[in-house]
C-alpha cells in the first residue's frame, strides 16, 4: 500500500485532516502533501468544527494542534474517541514543545502519535503513511470479518433449513399393529442421518436407519437421496422386502469412488407382525436393541462393510422372532460417541447398557437425556436419531 513513487493517475488513498488555527501551518502541510498524488488534504482552521469535519471528510489521520483558541487540544482529543466516526481514526497531535507531561496526557486520552512542528517533510509523510495505512488495514480487515460474519450467518441458516427439510422427510409416527416414536436432534454442523418405516403390503413393514459420514450439506443430500431410494423401493433389482438385496442393491448405486469419498452404514429391516418376525441386514451400522416382552435385550450387530466401501459385497440376512410386546431400537453413532467432561469418550457398551436398562415409560427421553448427561451439554457434535418401533399385542 505504499505510495513511495505514485504516478500522477493514482487516486488519493490517504486522507489527511489538519485542525490548526494557523493558516500558515496549513499551508506548509498542504505543499508538503501537493507532490504526491495519493494524499488528499482537509483544512479545518476553526477547532470548534474539527469533529463536523472529520465527520464529513472521513480522514486516514487527523493532524491536530494542541494549543488553539476557544478549545483544549486535549479535550478535542478526548472527543475524537467519544465520537463514533472517529473513535479509531489515527490521530497525531502538534505542539510547539517537547514537553514529556503534555505528550503522556495526549497519549493517555487516546492520541497514536506526537508531533513538534513542524518537522522535516520526509518525516511528515512517513508517519502519516504509516498512520494511515495502518488505518486503511484495520478497516479492510473489519469489512472481511463482517463479510465473514455475514458468510457465516448465511451458512448456518442454509444449514438450519437444510435441516429442517431433512426432519420433513421423517415419517410420522404410527400405532396399532405396530407403534413408532422417534428422536431427532441435527447437530450444528448437519450430519448425514435419515430414518424411516413404511408398510411394504398389509403386515410387512420397512423399517431402516442410516448415517452418512461426514458433516454438512454433502452427507445430508446423499442420506436424503438414498432414504428417497428405499422409502419408493426404487433400488435397481432389488426386491424391498429382502433386506440383503437392499443393501446390495444400494451399495451398487452409491460406490464411494462416485459420491466424492462419502459411504453410510445402515440398518434394514422387514417387520412381519403376521409371522411374528423381523428379517434384517447390517452394514457397519451400530447394533440394533431388540427388547423382548420380559424385558430380555439382544444386539443385532452388523455382518459386514458399510454402504460404498467395495463394489459386489453381500450383506446375511438373518430372521429374528418379534412376538407381541417386542420393541426394536435404531439409533446414530451421535448418540454414544460423545466426549465426557474429563475428555474420556463414552463406550458403545456403556450406552447400550444404560439402553437396556431404561423405563418402558419416557423410553426415548431416557436414552436422550442419559447421552446428554453423560457429555454434560445439550447439542450433540454430530447428528443423534432415536427410532423405536414395537410390535403391538
Amino acid at each position: 500500500m505504499s505510495d513511495a513513487n505514485p504516478s500522477t493517475n493514482d487516486a488519493p488513498t490517504h486522507r489527511i485532516l489538519l485542525v490548526d488555527d494557523q493558516p500558515i501551518i496549513g499551508e506548509a502541510v498542504r505543499r508538503m502533501l501537493e507532490p504526491h498524488a495519493q494524499f488528499a488534504f482537509e483544512y479545518c482552521r476553526d477547532p470548534l468544527k474539527a469533529i463536523e469535519s472529520a465527520l464529513r471528510f472521513k480522514p486516514t489521520v487527523i493532524l491536530q494542534d494542541l494549543v488553539m483558541p476557544g478549545v483544549d487540544g486535549l479535550d478535542l482529543v478526548r472527543d475524537y474517541r467519544a465520537t463514533e466516526g472517529t473513535r479509531e481514526t489515527p490521530l497525531v497531535v502538534l505542539s510547539s514543545k517537547e514537553e514529556p507531561a503534555t505528550k503522556a496526557e495526549a497519549f493517555a486520552r487516546g492520541a497514536n502519535d506526537y508531533l513538534v512542528k513542524l518537522p522535516d517533510a520526509l518525516e511528515v509523510l512517513a508517519r502519516l503513511r504509516y498512520h494511515s495505512n495502518g488505518y486503511i488495514a484495520q478497516i479492510e480487515r473489519a469489512a472481511a470479518y463482517r463479510a465473514l460474519d455475514e458468510s457465516r450467518a448465511h451458512l448456518l441458516e442454509e444449514v438450519r433449513r437444510a435441516a429442517e427439510y431433512v426432519q420433513s422427510l421423517l415419517p410420522a409416527p404410527i400405532s396399532g399393529r405396530v407403534n413408532t416414536d422417534w428422536r431427532f436432534i441435527p447437530s450444528a454442523a448437519l450430519g448425514g442421518d435419515c430414518f424411516g418405516y413404511h408398510w411394504l403390503d398389509a403386515n410387512r413393514l420397512a423399517v431402516y436407519l442410516l448415517d452418512v459420514c461426514g458433516h454438512g450439506v454433502g452427507p445430508a443430500l446423499l442420506a436424503v437421496s438414498a432414504m428417497n431410494m428405499i422409502r419408493t423401493s426404487s433400488i435397481p433389482g432389488a426386491d424391498a422386502s429382502d433386506p440383503s438385496a437392499v443393501l446390495a442393491g444400494l451399495n451398487a448405486a452409491f460406490q464411494m469412488s462416485q459420491h466424492n469419498g462419502m459411504f453410510f452404514t445402515l440398518f434394514y429391516g422387514v417387520l412381519d407382525v403376521a409371522s411374528a418376525s423381523l428379517e434384517w441386514s447390517n452394514a457397519g451400522h451400530p447394533p440394533a436393541v431388540l427388547l423382548g416382552p420380559g424385558g430380555d435385550a439382544s444386539r443385532l450387530d452388523s455382518q459386514g462393510l458399510m454402504i460404498g466401501a467395495a463394489d459386489g459385497m453381500s450383506w446375511e440376512r438373518v430372521r429374528t422372532p418379534t412376538p407381541p410386546g417386542t420393541r426394536l431400537l435404531l439409533y446414530s453413532d451421535g448418540l454414544y460417541e460423545v466426549r465426557r467432561p474429563n475428555g474420556s469418550i463414552w463406550t458403545l457398551d456403556e450406552y447400550l447398557d444404560g439402553v437396556t436398562k431404561a423405563k418402558r415409560q419416557g423410553f426415548l427421553d431416557a436414552v436422550l437425556a442419559r447421552s446428554r448427561s453423560v457429555q454434560g451439554h445439550d447439542d450433540f457434535a454430530d447428528d443423534a436419531s432415536l427410532l423405536e418401533v414395537e410390535v403391538g399385542s
